[in-house]
């Protein structure tokens, strides 16, 4: 049934009515009895059947299901039992059989978990997969370490956390392949500290090393207090293993994005691994919005770049303008792209795009060739800052040029276009400071000849 009002919203359905043969039928005892025991002879041989009443039986309906007036995404609405209950839930069809997936309890899971839930699974659909099955698959006995992630992901991180899929990549990457054939009772802090974190912070990343030991224990908080699989956290009491970084202030001086281009080296990184450090650091984006960037967000006439609200950490869409060299370095990937490639950084293994690992696995070749301590992926974005205020941005067009959150702001949701011309003046003008403090002053109509990426003639 259509949703009676213009749009979804949490208030709204609290309440919305129960189904119509249950409304019309609270004066008569016997048929609330009738739906209740869910029968299915006639409760009253002389009464007339109930308007709403459907089937051979006259059974009435127990349940109605009011769907998402904005289509966002399509199937996705709440149901309402006879008795009161809300659930949200996700309508599609699976090999051409229609089926329905529940994700949660209204007032348990809010309206925006239960969207960007149904999202997921829409794109499961999207992609050939059973979003009802795997859920149920993750609901199944936990005994070890891996079924304790699967559990944790499908059942708190997805409903409550907006970064549950860094939670998922974490775990997957960083916690999994260690000890995720462990039974979940067998885990000592022993494994946690020496096998888990300790690998981490070896390859000089301490601020992922915290964030692992922050999600390993608040999974085993919820394997404790949701599924009663432990008495004791073996992550409790574990100091941070990368210290106590604080709020970092680090950012490339000149000689050292000298060393920085250098030693962006196709030959070590590969010629799409180059490229991606140089988008990083011409458009100062955060490294998953653009290793999620779709060739469909890549306007060729306007020269712009769209991140799409569900793909940018605000949750807002956030417009790049292109400068010369990045038009001309996303030109030279999209021609080496397969034509079915769905990404910019298309994974060769998967259908989805390059993880986090393609980053950081080139960020350590880069930091050792180019002799920068303590150097991370993120300070290439707060150089890209430093500098622009250097060249005279106005705070407010920073902001604009990092899509950073302006709360309060009542106009920050229909200015998409607004400063697009300051934008792309800004980033020309970073974009020929770079260019200089590097030495690198080739015209980029001669193709992407940025840190030598290519040097063959198009």
């Amino acid at each position: 049934m259509q949703y009676p009002n213009d749009k979804l919203t949490d208030k709204g359905v609290k309440g919305l009515p129960l189904p119509p043969a249950v409304a019309k039928s609270k004066r008569d005892s016997t048929a609330v009895e009738f739906v209740e025991a869910g029968g299915s002879r006639d409760p009253g041989p002389a009464k007339a059947p109930d308007a709403g009443a459907v089937g051979k039986d006259r059974r009435p309906p127990v349940q109605i299901d009011y769907f998402d007036p904005e289509q966002d995404p399509p199937g996705f609405g709440v149901r309402v039992s006879h008795k009161g209950a809300r659930t949200w839930v996700f309508m599609y069809r699976y090999n051409g059989v229609k089926r329905r997936m529940k994700l949660g309890t209204v007032g348990k899971l809010g309206l925006r978990a239960a969207r960007d839930l149904a999202r997921d699974a829409a794109e499961a659909v999207r992609k050939g997969r059973d979003p009802g099955s795997e859920s149920k698959a993750a609901r199944v006995r936990v005994e070890t370490v891996r079924e304790l992630a699967a559990g944790y992901i499908a059942e708190y991180a997805k409903p409550k956390k907006r970064s549950w899929k860094k939670d998922e990549q974490i775990l997957d990457r960083e916690v999994i392949p260690f000890i995720g054939r462990k039974r979940v009772v067998d885990v000592t802090r022993q494994d946690i500290r020496e096998v888990v974190l300790r690998q981490i912070v070896a390859r000089g990343a301490p601020v992922r090393a915290n964030h692992t030991l922050e999600i390993v224990r608040k999974m085993f908080n919820w394997a404790i207090q949701e599924k009663d699989l432990v008495l004791v956290n073996p992550a409790a009491l574990l100091q941070k293993p990368g210290g106590d970084t604080g709020e970092r202030s680090r950012y490339l001086s000149a000689s050292e994005f000298k060393r920085f281009w250098a030693a962006l080296d196709p030959n070590t990184l590969g010629e799409t691994g180059a490229i991606a450090f140089e988008l990083l650091t011409l458009t100062g984006q955060r490294e998953m919005e653009l290793m999620r960037a779709r060739w469909a967000d890549i306007d060729w006439d306007d020269r712009i770049w769209t991140i799409p609200a569900y793909n940018a950490k605000n949750r807002r869409e956030h417009v790049i303008p292109l400068s010369p060299c990045v038009l001309s370095l996303l030109r030279h990937l999209r021609a080496a792209a397969r034509p079915t490639d769905e990404f910019i950084f298309q994974s060769r293994q998967t259908d989805s795009h390059m993880r986090r690992v393609f980053i950081e696995k080139r960020i350590i070749k880069i930091r050792n060739a180019a002799r920068l301590d303590d150097f991370r992926v993120h300070d290439l974005r707060r150089s890209a800052t430093t500098y622009w205020g250097k060249l005279n941005i106005e705070p407010q067009l920073k902001k604009r040029l990092l899509n950073h959150s302006r709360r309060g702001d009542v106009t920050a949701i229909y200015d998409r276009f607004e400063y697009l011309d300051q934008k792309r003046g800004a980033l020309t003008k970073w974009e020929e400071l770079l260019l200089e403090m590097v030495g690198d002053r080739g015209s980029p109509d001669d193709g992407p000849k940025l840190a030598q990426v290519v040097r063959t003639p198009r």
